[in-house]
């Protein structure tokens, strides 16, 4: 077991408060809930469980309970949204909108519409922190344009896009905007009137609740095309038998997580600032995306609890096995590409070289990380990065020189 846990962006631990509700419903010898679409006993107990979760959760959202979504997580959330809305609206128009820093999870998704569907869409790119320019948005959006899609927060540098801004802009337009909100979720605050969102998805396990429950927010009246077939479930737009357990513990997790707080969050960015101070005095260090402090957590661009950082001359897998073999569970990037290291599409969008972004870390920390664990975690990182520059022959002095010919070239 790592002694620190620094990957709550990929995903956070299961509260035992949370634990502590699901448990009686999943209780030896038998399962403890029924079927929810059954009418025996049983099946109305999972049924009641299930919509008082779907009340909890709209009043949290401040939305109605029938525009809840319950799906099996975030994928699947992202996948109805960007493919389901757009099935829905094509009689109007078959032009989309998104940005290169996406999720994966909507990335493959669009390119699925415009391989098998006929879609043209538009990748928006991004600035040098990560930030989508509005002003090309408004230019992107075409007589034919149905959906824009651009997340709240971005998985791996934690970059907040202007979301009252691409929501004036959608609005104007008269196009739907759908936002992949899960990173944002107990991080801080989602306001769908704000926002001017039509659609948004969130998941569980970012939020100190179970794998398995997700949810996609759809506002009332904006149609949209079911993925699978099956039965009537979730008032026809996600056929299957909903995870009763799962989803209660989802609405636990959000009463216990799901406002963000504004104590918790200025000690994470303090935190976050003081690590990227400290790991920037090594010499060939980088952070990616945007966010200088300027001011308070809500006037910076990035989530508080996030740090991305390239450390010049290192190869990517070394560096992230040798950190978790001292103790510290971080990662690259995204969670999603199971098995492997590469080259992170985001950073790519945003202009940083390759010789940075083979070798990135992702530090994204949650309540359970002390202030006073931060000289350790320092060590640790100093250590590793230290002595595997040493054992591919990177001094001091070569990391300095190549350092200022990367800013030149930069």
């Amino acid at each position: 077991m790592p002694r620190f846990y620094l990957d709550d962006n990929a995903t956070t631990h299961l509260d035992p408060r949370v634990r502590v509700v699901m448990e009686p419903l999943l209780a030896a010898p038998f399962v403890a809930l029924g079927n929810p679409s059954s009418l025996h006993a049983e099946g109305r107990r999972a049924r009641g469980e299930i919509d008082a979760a779907r009340d909890s959760i709209a009043a949290w959202l401040g939305a109605k309970p029938s525009e809840i979504i319950f799906t099996s997580g975030g994928t699947e959330s992202c996948n109805l949204a960007v493919q389901g809305l757009a099935l829905a609206h094509q009689a109007k128009g078959n032009h989309l909108v998104t940005a290169k820093t996406e999720h994966h999870a909507v990335l493959r998704a669009f390119e699925a519409l415009e391989k098998s569907r006929g879609f043209e869409v538009t990748y928006l790119d991004v600035d040098a922190g990560g930030l989508i320019d509005p002003d090309e948005l408004a230019r992107a959006i075409r007589p034919d344009t149905i959906l824009v899609s651009i997340m709240s927060a971005n998985n791996e540098t934690g970059v907040r896009q202007p979301m009252r801004e691409i929501g004036e802009i959608c609005a104007k337009h008269k196009v739907l905007f759908y936002t992949d909100a899960i990173q944002s979720g107990g991080k801080e605050e989602i306001d769908l009137a704000e926002w001017q969102v039509g659609a948004l998805s969130l998941t569980a396990h970012k939020m100190h609740g179970p794998l398995g429950a997700g949810l996609l927010w759809l506002k009332t009246g904006v149609p949209i095309t079911r993925l699978m077939e099956g039965g009537s479930h979730e008032n026809e737009r996600r056929p299957g038998t909903e995870n009763a357990p799962a989803i209660a513990g989802f609405a636990e997790a959000v009463r216990l997580f799901g406002k963000a707080d504004p104590a918790e969050a200025e000690r994470q960015f303090r935190w976050t600032e003081r690590l990227w101070l400290e790991l920037s005095s090594l010499g060939g260090a980088r952070r990616n995306g945007a966010g200088a402090p300027e001011g308070t957590p809500g006037s910076v661009r990035r989530l508080a609890n996030t740090l991305n950082v390239s450390f010049l001359g290192l190869h990517g897998e070394d560096l992230l096995i040798g950190l978790d073999l001292a103790g510290l569970a971080v990662s690259s990037g995204s969670a999603c590409l199971v098995g492997s290291v590469q080259p992170s599409h985001v950073l790519a969008a945003m202009g940083v070289p390759q010789d940075w972004a083979s070798a990135t870390v992702r530090f994204s920390i949650g309540h359970q990380i002390r202030d006073e664990d931060l000289p350790e975690i320092v060590d640790c990182v100093r250590e590793v990065v230290n002595r595997q520059r040493a054992l591919r022959g990177w001094t001091p002095d070569a990391v300095l020189e190549q350092t200022k010919q990367q800013e030149i070239l930069a």
